[in-house]
């Protein structure tokens, strides 16, 4: 048994916050960036590391991730489905009913169209890309959309096949991106079930101790698709019971685990940050309206992380170059949360192009 502050501390060690390991360790999961520019590149560097060595694609559940590019290939075979039934019925919609075990098929075949629309160099938005793969694949792969009006490639379809086929993600605007063109061949050669395992190993290091149920959410996973990946590194996982519940961590994580440096005392984290998307929510937040606050069907807010636990909301508004930061604590804060806090408030001012940089309490 272990308690939740330690399990706290374990997984700030877990996400580059303290220095048990390199400030870039976030990245063996990935960082969302949600809207696209606006939040993986903050997570990277609010922990004081390097993102110059790092590539944007659709990942994980389809969406946008910042990743190493060596990673890539572990990525393409671990994230390549053979049949739309294994995604949670959320992820893929009746599409996935329709298309059945025809759905890794149409994966590549998409993908392959993506190479050849893409082996001219020019880069392309989402819309362009579509515009010239959707004629060139087989009907099944291109449904009716009522919103656009026309026939296209579904868009999670469109989504896993632009990893498939090695595009990257260049960002122009939180409301523009276009896709590179694959700098070589694209990614894959690594056996199925060895990237799926390692892939469970960086889940349960980054977010135990865990459940299947909680592997199925982060890949947007079918129960039973979830339980299939989990079996790969079932040996390696031991059960851990934190606050009268038991979940597994993996068994060469059991020192850090038992023994975890101490979580940073105040900080604050962005949107979407790798800790609050990858771990289990009800641990992080206990308080069922706090986790209302930090998951927000509007767009989830930054957060002010405080002894490795969530602490409270905070957003930004730009006025004339200056960034103000409205903080929403959930309790009180110490009267030097401002001092503790600076060195955060910097970056982020800095990372949306401010040249300075206000603290407040929400009223």
């Amino acid at each position: 048994m272990v308690s939740r502050a330690q399990v706290l501390a374990y997984r700030a060690a877990a996400h580059g916050l303290t220095p048990a390991r390199g400030a870039d360790a976030v990245l063996d999961v990935g960082a969302q960036d949600h809207p696209t520019g606006t939040t993986a590149q903050l997570a990277i560097e609010l922990r004081g590391a390097g993102g110059d060595d790092t590539v944007l694609v659709h990942s994980v559940r389809a969406a946008t991730h910042l990743h190493r590019p060596a990673d890539l290939g572990l990525l393409a075979a671990a994230l390549r489905v053979d049949d739309a039934t294994d995604f949670a019925k959320q992820a893929i919609g009746p599409f996935g009913r329709d298309v059945g075990d025809r759905f890794g098929a149409g994966t590549d075949e998409v993908a392959a169209a993506m190479v050849d629309v893409m082996s001219d160099g020019h880069p392309r938005t989402k819309g362009e890309l579509s515009g010239a793969v959707s004629p060139r694949v087989a009907r099944e792969f291109v449904p009716w959309c009522a919103g656009c009006g026309v026939h296209h490639v579904q868009d999670a379809l469109f989504r896993h096949a632009t990893l498939q086929a090695g595009l990257t993600i260049e960002v122009e605007s939180s409301r523009l991106f276009r896709f590179l063109p694959p700098m070589g061949p694209g990614p894959g050669g690594m056996p199925v079930d060895a990237a799926r395992a390692e892939l469970v190993r960086r889940f349960v290091h980054a977010a135990g101790p865990v459940r299947p149920a909680d592997l199925a959410v982060w890949l947007s996973l079918a129960p039973s698709a979830a339980k299939s990946w989990w079996s790969l590194v079932e040996d390696e996982l031991r059960p851990v019971t934190v606050a009268g519940h038991t979940g597994w961590a993996l068994a060469a994580d059991a020192e850090l685990l038992d023994d975890p440096p101490e979580p940073p005392w105040l900080r604050l984290l962005g949107p979407y940050d790798p800790l609050t998307e990858v771990a289990d929510r009800e641990l992080l937040a206990p308080d069922p309206g706090h986790r209302r606050r930090v998951w927000a069907p509007a767009g989830n807010p930054g957060i002010v992380l405080r002894d490795g636990g969530l602490a409270g909301t905070w957003r930004r508004r730009s006025t004339k170059g200056r960034l103000d930061i409205t903080v929403a604590p959930f309790a009180g804060l110490p009267s030097d949360w401002v001092d503790a806090v600076g060195a955060d408030a910097g970056t982020i001012a800095r990372f949306f192009g401010a040249s300075d940089v206000r603290l407040e309490l929400a009223s």
